[in-house]
């Protein structure tokens, strides 16, 4: 098989690495010849997906990691005298280059009470952010509270979750700031990252992006449908089509910045996972229904949950001066997406984060003993 091998689209021929493979103690046998797990360094994912996958890595391996990594912030227009404040349960080991005062790293622990984080936050004076944008704006919102300005931030890298508009603007208007994104994991580093123009460029030289479409088809870097990736700088662990789990929508690049020519990341839609369920047994990517919601300017924060089949309870952050009938117009734009499904509003004072720190846009709790998994009707997930 591996001598029939000449391109990127010939890996179509291999099968996909599903997350289970590399869950737990499975993992281990994926491990490369010469390397265990005592001469690799562990790196668990944060299990937004439910199911937590740990990658073992070389120490050339954490070695590009790290080169890769400096390279996205670069890139997003870190400057080396840069205060950076990471959001995280856990802090980074200190670099060497920081006891010169070059690129000084900060804890800001979002597994602590939020006066903590905010506490650590003045106490950096950071200027450039990386986080979870729903933790950011989290303390972005205590900082206003107590009439606090720090106009001191120049960029605020965001990755790990989606944000609304709305939430967006809130949080690069108090900073008077700049924004970029990277779309990255622990299993497969950085998979794209913005450009000057906003768009997400692919890494194509660290790695094959797949597509899977709905049909079972694949195609390289083109289309909707399931992720699968490839990655092409790993002696320890070589990922070959690992299915990462989320969904996304891939075209070519029409980007006029001149700095990256790869294909472009236009959306990533969700876990493939996160389904709602139809009373008739049909699965909708729930994910898509959140833009009828965020398009409201009202909405600050939301998340979608489902507990049983063919019902939806949408959760809502409004702002203070939210118009009284936005639940009920909310409600109404869902329904124009998903009209056989039960739609209900819930205005709420706070959307409570995963363990990990990260706020499900879609979360499906147990549906067990609901419809079985049905392929959607033509045009179904087309149209919506």
């Amino acid at each position: 098989m591996v001598e029939r091998l000449r391109s990127a689209r010939d890996l179509a021929g291999f099968p996909a690495l599903d997350r289970m493979d590399l869950h737990g103690e499975a993992g281990d046998e994926l491990l490369a010849t010469g390397f265990t797990a005592e001469n690799t360094r562990a790196a668990t994912t944060s299990g937004s997906s439910g199911i937590p996958i740990t990658i073992r890595n070389s120490e050339r391996d954490l070695g590009y990691l790290r080169a890769t990594y400096l390279q996205d912030m670069l890139s997003n227009r870190l400057r080396p005298t840069d205060r950076i404040a990471y959001f995280r349960v856990n802090p980074f080991l200190r670099h060497p280059l920081e006891r010169f005062g070059v690129l000084r790293n900060f804890h800001i622990p979002t597994g602590r009470s939020l006066d903590e984080q905010v506490a650590a936050f003045l106490a950096a004076r950071p200027t450039f952010l990386i986080g979870f944008p729903n933790v950011i704006r989290s303390v972005v919102d205590e900082l206003r509270r107590r009439g606090i300005e720090h106009r001191g931030v120049r960029t605020v890298l965001f990755g790990g979750e989606r944000l609304s508009p709305t939430a967006r603007a809130h949080i690069l208007d108090y900073f008077g700031a700049a924004h970029r994104e990277v779309y990255a994991s622990v299993e497969v580093f950085t998979i794209a990252r913005t450009c000057p123009r906003g768009a997400m460029h692919l890494r194509t030289a660290d790695l094959v992006v797949e597509v899977e479409h709905e049909d079972g088809t694949v195609s390289v870097e083109d289309g909707e449908g399931d992720i699968l990736i490839t990655r092409l700088h790993s002696e320890a662990m070589p990922l070959i089509r690992y299915r990462l789990g989320d969904r996304v929508r891939i075209g070519p690049n029409d980007c006029p910045c001149g700095v990256a020519r790869t294909p472009i990341v236009r959306e990533v839609i969700g876990r493939s996972q996160d389904r709602i369920a139809g009373t008739d047994g049909r699965r909708y990517y729930g994910d898509f229904i959140t833009f009828p919601v965020q398009s409201f300017p009202e909405v600050s924060r939301m998340q979608l949950v489902q507990d049983r089949p063919g019902s939806l309870e949408v959760r809502v952050v409004l702002a203070h001066d939210a118009r009284p009938a936005v639940t009920a117009d909310i409600r109404d734009a869902v329904l124009r997406a998903v009209p056989d499904l039960e739609v209900t509003v819930l205005p709420v004072q706070e959307i409570v984060p995963e363990a990990n720190g990260k706020i499900k846009l879609v979360k499906v709790l147990d549906l067990a003993g609901g419809p079985p998994d049905k392929p959607m009707e033509k045009g179904a997930a087309a149209d919506v």
